[in-house]
C-alpha cells in the first residue's frame, strides 16, 4: 500500500450509532480478531475482497468468458468463485453487466477521505458531531488515523476511534494525540473464551484498554450482548467489576446482537456461525443493563 492510503470499505455518513451526533463513520479494512458473530466479514482481510451478489446476477457467464485465473464457474445455476485461484484483478466487476460481481474495499488517499469527510461539516457542527475511524481494526493503520484525525480537529470537527482493542500499544502514540472519544469494545473477560469466539486472547486488549484510561480520554465502553457466547451472569459481572476497578466514571453499553451482515457471508463464500441464534428480548437486555448498574456503573442499552 502507497504511503498517505488506507484501505477502506466504506464511509458511512449520517451515522447515529458510533459517538455523539450526526457522524461520518469511516470504515477501515483489515482486522486481527475474527469474532464468530462479526456484523462485517468484508472487513476482516486486509485486502479488498470480491463479493457475488446472487439477486442480481442474470447469469450471462460473461465473468467466466473474461476470468484469465479461470477463477469463475457455474454450479447448481450459480456462479461459484475459486478463491484459491482468485488474484482479485477486478476484470468480472468490470464486465459484469448487472454489477453481481463487485469489490469490498478500496485504497483511498488521505486527502480524498478528508474531503469526503468534511462534506457533512454543518452537520457536526449543528448537532456536535463528528468523525468516527472504526473497521475491521482501525488502529492497524495508525498513521493514516492520525493524521486523519489530525486534519479533522484543526478543522473544529470532534473525533473518535472505534476499536475492538487488539493492536501494538505503540499505536496509541501516533492517534490518542488527536482523539476525543474512544469506544473500546469489551467482548469477553475469559481469555480462552475469547479466543475461541474472536480468535484471540484478550489481555493485549486489556493492556491497550488500561493506557487509554491513564491517558484521561473520555472513553465509552461498548459490549456486543451475544446470545449462549458472553451473556452469562458470570461474564457480565466479571465485567463489570473489571471496568468498576479502572474508572467507576466509564459509561458501558450494551449493544444487542443483530443478524444484519448475515447476508454478506453468503456473498463471500464465508460460513456464517451464527445461524439461528436470535437477538436478545428487551427484558433480558434489561437485567443485564441492571448488572452494571446494581454495581454502580453509568449503563446504556441500545
Amino acid at each position: 500500500m502507497r504511503e498517505n492510503t488506507a484501505q477502506i470499505f466504506n464511509i458511512q455518513h449520517f451515522s447515529t450509532e458510533d459517538g455523539p451526533g450526526i457522524r461520518t463513520t469511516v470504515f477501515f479494512q483489515g482486522c486481527p480478531l475474527s469474532c464468530i458473530w462479526c456484523a462485517n466479514p468484508e472487513s476482516q482481510k486486509e485486502y479488498r475482497q470480491l463479493a457475488h451478489r446472487s439477486s442480481l446476477c442474470i447469469k450471462c457467464g460473461t465473468c467466466i468468458q473474461n476470468c484469465s485465473e479461470k477463477a469463475l464457474y457455474a454450479e447448481a445455476g450459480k456462479i461459484c468463485i475459486d478463491r484459491k485461484k482468485c488474484i482479485r484483478c477486478g476484470t468480472c466487476t468490470e464486465v459484469c453487466p448487472s454489477h453481481a460481481m463487485f469489490f469490498y474495499g478500496e485504497e483511498k488517499s488521505l486527502n480524498s477521505v478528508f474531503e469526503e469527510v468534511i462534506r457533512d461539516e454543518r452537520y457536526y457542527q449543528n448537532s456536535g458531531g463528528g468523525i468516527t475511524c472504526s473497521g475491521g481494526e482501525c488502529m492497524l493503520q495508525p498513521q493514516f488515523v492520525g493524521g486523519l484525525l489530525k486534519m479533522c480537529k484543526e478543522r473544529g470537527i470532534h473525533t473518535a476511534v472505534d476499536t475492538c482493542g487488539y493492536f501494538s500499544t505503540e499505536n496509541l502514540k501516533l492517534v490518542l494525540p488527536y482523539t476525543d472519544l474512544m469506544l473500546f469494545d469489551l467482548k469477553h473477560m475469559d481469555p480462552q473464551k475469547h479466543r475461541a469466539y474472536t480468535s484471540q486472547e484478550n489481555s493485549l486488549i486489556l493492556k491497550n484498554l488500561k493506557e487509554i484510561v491513564q491517558s484521561g480520554i473520555q472513553i465509552f465502553i461498548r459490549i456486543p450482548i451475544i446470545p449462549g457466547y458472553n451473556d452469562s451472569k458470570e461474564n457480565l459481572i466479571e465485567t463489570a467489576k473489571y471496568v468498576k476497578q479502572l474508572d467507576s466514571s466509564l459509561p458501558v453499553d450494551l449493544l444487542p446482537y443483530h443478524r444484519f451482515g448475515e447476508g454478506k457471508y453468503k456473498m463471500l463464500d464465508i460460513p456464517y456461525k451464527l445461524h439461528g441464534v436470535q437477538a436478545p428480548t428487551e427484558k433480558e437486555m434489561e437485567e443485564y443493563q441492571g448488572i452494571f448498574t446494581q454495581m454502580g456503573l453509568i449503563c446504556r442499552k441500545h
